[in-house]
């Protein structure tokens, strides 16, 4: 989106007044005046675009308002050097203000508010914007694209899409800006480590707390005793960093690792950015523990970078895309081999019913039974049911499975619940399976930690009608702080008249024929219909077939 932004050369509005190369104004009759043909002063609101192509001069706004229609750019620079526009507002404007190809140039105490983006430094270079307020714009507040050795200071950007975003730029300079209440406030991006190089210091502000952009850097450790204030948070050509306990949100990046080497990313919570963590053409990290949470772009970039990064032990809950990987090709390790697995995943929809290495030996253990795949170079081998990590008292609900979704009444269905004890220490505790809000049967279980247990309930189905939700609960124990497996809710069984086997309450020729179709079959051939297992003796035969016959015509009650 922003590239193709930055590809499309400024646009006039169709109303445009000219502050031409020889130093006319035109048209004469615009609310501008001069002088001398060096310092043009309005002398009033102006509703048009103002395009400057005159070098060494200043344009004084003098307290007035540039209005746009919602098109177009309000002030443009094409080409142009030594030009100082100061003092005016701009809004309702695409781009409130655009320095194109455009050099030595100052913006200073302008407003450029209300319109899509607010300023654009487009392949221009050596210029000073100081003490501008650029606020409520719908994208960006201010945008250097292809732009270096740019000054930056004292601006107030707040309350736009993104604040200030440095893109294929460099050597710029940024001193005493304050960004907040930006969707995203600040990011750097671009091609070569060139680009990720800026002179970015603390008196820059993000929601009132300092921005840390560190450049060849090594052997340094940032954590939340060292740094209780964290506005932003990039790392540059560094190595050997270690990023512990923080709390990177609203910005273009959480956390940028661009050309940073062998470096600890541990138990930061990142959060609400556009992208969490951007690696560009970063090797050899270690990232676990991270809670990485609703990102809206991706939790993880990688561009240029995944050789040999390890990821483990994140959780990455209700990001837009977990992880986006920009230049496939790049191998990374996306878990910590077995038992100690990989990350947990708010999209995966695998189940939890075998262990070990390979997964295929009996019972759960809090591991995915198929890989998390994340595109053909990276996957992880052994997700995480739930996210980590595991509180020392902690059991939940792997998974359930019926042995019936169909069951004339009075018959039985056979209902398995799988256990897990992902806690520290052997626990006791009630597990509980309900139709509707009744209780269909009650166990008690004792479960050591790291092992799991299969318990059978057996729902004699006397006495009910028609369709019942089943949910199993497990009963808490004692210090377990996350409930949200210890109920499970596996979904509709309905008790129908004898012989119904398609749930539609009567007992008749479709059923006749299901039940034809399905002799002889166990559960392990690919006729095996359970429902038509009406004496549940694990065969559909002759007579289950004598059953459903002897009961066409039945409805259900």
């Amino acid at each position: 989106m922003l590239t193709l932004a930055f590809n499309i050369q400024p646009v006039k509005a169709s109303g445009t007044i000219y502050i031409r190369a020889d130093g006319s104004i035109d048209p004469p009759t615009a609310n501008i005046t001069t002088v001398d043909n060096v310092t043009y002063t309005f002398t009033g609101d102006i509703s048009d675009s103002i395009l400057i192509e005159r070098d060494n001069i200043a344009v004084d706004g003098a307290g007035y308002t540039v209005t746009g229609s919602g098109n177009g750019n309000g002030i443009t620079l094409t080409g142009t050097s030594n030009v100082t526009v100061r003092n005016m507002t701009t809004k309702n404007f695409l781009w409130g203000i655009v320095l194109d190809s455009s050099s030595n140039n100052t913006l200073s105490g302008n407003n450029v508010t209300k319109g899509d983006y607010g300023i654009l430094l487009y392949g221009s270079s050596d210029n000073v914007l100081s003490g501008n307020n650029v606020t409520a714009n719908n994208w960006n507040g201010i945008v250097l694209a292809s732009s270096n050795n740019n000054v930056l200071s004292g601006n107030n950007v707040t309350n736009n899409g993104i604040g200030i975003l440095l893109s294929s730029s460099s050597n710029n300079t940024l001193s005493g800006n304050v960004m907040g209440g930006n969707g995203y406030n600040f990011g750097v991006e671009g091609a070569a480590l060139s680009d990720y190089l800026q002179s970015v210091d603390t008196s820059n502000l993000v929601d009132g707390k300092p921005v840390y952009y560190f450049m060849n850097q090594s052997d340094m450790v940032v954590n939340a005793d060292a740094y209780p204030q964290v506005g932003y948070l990039g790392f540059v050509n560094c190595a050997n960093v270690t990023v512990q306990g923080l709390n990177p949100t609203s910005n273009y990046q959480g956390l940028l690792l661009a050309f940073t080497n062998n470096s600890k990313i541990t138990s930061n919570n990142i959060v609400n950015n556009g992208y969490g963590i951007d690696l560009y053409s970063s090797s050899d990290n270690v990232l676990s523990g991270n809670n990485v949470t609703a990102n809206n772009w991706a939790g993880i970039l990688l561009y240029s970078s995944s050789n040999n990064n390890v990821f483990y032990h994140n959780n990455f809950i209700n990001n837009t895309q977990h992880v986006y990987v920009v230049t496939p090709g790049f191998a990374n390790s996306w878990d910590d081999g077995y038992p100690s697995g990989g990350n947990c995943w708010s999209d995966y929809d695998g189940i939890d019913l075998c262990s070990g290495p390979q997964q295929k030996e009996t019972g759960s253990d809090g591991i995915g039974d198929t890989p998390y795949v994340i595109d053909e170079d990276n996957q992880d081998n052994y997700p995480l049911m739930k996210p980590y990590p595991w509180g020392p008292h902690d059991v939940g609900i792997t998974s359930v499975t019926t042995s019936k979704t169909i069951v004339g009444q009075g018959y039985t269905a056979s209902i398995n619940v799988m256990i897990f004890n992902y806690g520290n220490f052997t626990e006791t505790f009630n597990v509980t399976v309900y139709a509707n809000t009744t209780s269909i049967a009650s166990q008690n279980v004792t479960l050591t930690s790291g092992n799991s247990t299969t318990l059978t309930f057996t729902w004699n189905t006397s006495g009910f009608a028609r369709a019942y939700v089943t949910s199993i609960n497990a009963t808490p124990v004692e210090g377990e702080t996350d409930l949200s497996d210890n109920t499970l809710v596996y979904g509709i069984i309905k008790v129908s008249c004898i012989g119904d086997l398609n749930g539609d309450y009567v007992t008749d020729g479709q059923d006749y024929q299901l039940v034809k179709n399905a002799i002889p079959s166990m559960p392990e051939l690919p006729k095996w219909n359970p429902n038509a297992d009406l004496n549940e003796d694990g065969i559909v035969d002759g007579q289950d077939f004598q059953t459903v016959k002897k009961n066409i015509g039945q409805s259900a009650p």
